[in-house]
C-alpha cells in the first residue's frame, strides 16, 4: 500500500508531478486538463485518495527536477537507454508508433534503405529517440539538428535547415495541423516505423519510487479494466 509522505500537520503532502507543453495530442497547455495524459495521471492518483501539484516546465528542466528530487514523477516519456539507467517506468499508458516526416515530394527517397545517411535529424533538446536511431547517430552516419522546442522542428524541414525527423504519427497530425504550409510536409512509415510506449516516470534513487509506480500501475489497470480510457490512449478512433 501507498503511503504518502506526511507535513509537519499530519496532512498528506500532494505529490510533485511535473510534465511538458507541445505534446498534443497528449500532454499540452492549450488542451482541456493539460491533455487527456494529464488527466488520466490526475484521476488515477486522485482515486486512490492522493492529491497532486503538476507543474508544467521545458522538458529537460522537469527531466533534471525528477532526478534532483525536486519532482516526485513526471510524464509521459518512452524508454530509452540512458533514462532506463536513470529512472524506473510504469506499465505503458499508451502505444505510440513512430513514423519519420520528410518535406512533401521526399517521400519515396526516405523509404529506400539507407537513406538516411548523411541526412539532418531534428530533434529537440532532451526529445528522446529509439535506440536505432542513436546508433545511426553516434556512428556519425545522421546528423542531429537539436532546437529548444521540437515544434520548431517542421519550419525547419520547409526551410531545408534539416531533413528529417521522427515522431508519433498522432503528434505529428496534431503538429502538422498548426503549420501554415503543411502540404509542404508528408509522413512517411516506410523502414522507419517503429512501435514505443508512452510511460510515466521516477527516479530510480527516489526511496518511493516503487509506491508510487505500484499506485500509479494499480489505477491504470482499474481503469483499463473498466473501458475508461481516454481514445487517444486506447488508439480507438473517435466515434
Amino acid at each position: 500500500m501507498f503511503v504518502p509522505v506526511l507535513s509537519a500537520g499530519a496532512e498528506p503532502v500532494p505529490l510533485k508531478l511535473v510534465t511538458g507543453s507541445d505534446y498534443a495530442p497528449y500532454v499540452d497547455d492549450n488542451l482541456p486538463d493539460g491533455g487527456p495524459v494529464t488527466a488520466l495521471v490526475r484521476r488515477i492518483f486522485s482515486d486512490a485518495g492522493l492529491s497532486t501539484d503538476i507543474r508544467v516546465e521545458p522538458w529537460r528542466q522537469g527531466y533534471e527536477g525528477l532526478l534532483a528530487h525536486r519532482f516526485d514523477a513526471t510524464f509521459p516519456y518512452i524508454r530509452t537507454e540512458q533514462r532506463a539507467r536513470e529512472v524506473l517506468f510504469s506499465d505503458p499508458i499508451t502505444i505510440v508508433r513512430q513514423h519519420l516526416v520528410v518535406a512533401a515530394g521526399n517521400e519515396r527517397l526516405a523509404m529506400a534503405t539507407g537513406w538516411m545517411k548523411g541526412r539532418r535529424l531534428c530533434a529537440a533538446v532532451g526529445y528522446g529517440l529509439p535506440p536505432w536511431l542513436n546508433l545511426l547517430i553516434q556512428q556519425g552516419d545522421v546528423q542531429r539538428v537539436t532546437p529548444t522546442q521540437q515544434r520548431s522542428c517542421l519550419p525547419m524541414i520547409i526551410a531545408d535547415r534539416a531533413d528529417f525527423m521522427v515522431e508519433d504519427d498522432r503528434i505529428a497530425e496534431a503538429r502538422r495541423a498548426t503549420v501554415t504550409e503543411r502540404e509542404k510536409l508528408a509522413t512517411v512509415p516506410g523502414p522507419a516505423a517503429s512501435e514505443t510506449t508512452l510511460h510515466l516516470i521516477v527516479a530510480r534513487d527516489n526511496p518511493r519510487a516503487q509506491q508510487i509506480l505500484d499506485q500509479f500501475n494499480q489505477g491504470l489497470a482499474r481503469l483499463q479494466i473498466d473501458g475508461a480510457l481516454p481514445d487517444v490512449i486506447t488508439g480507438k478512433p473517435p466515434s
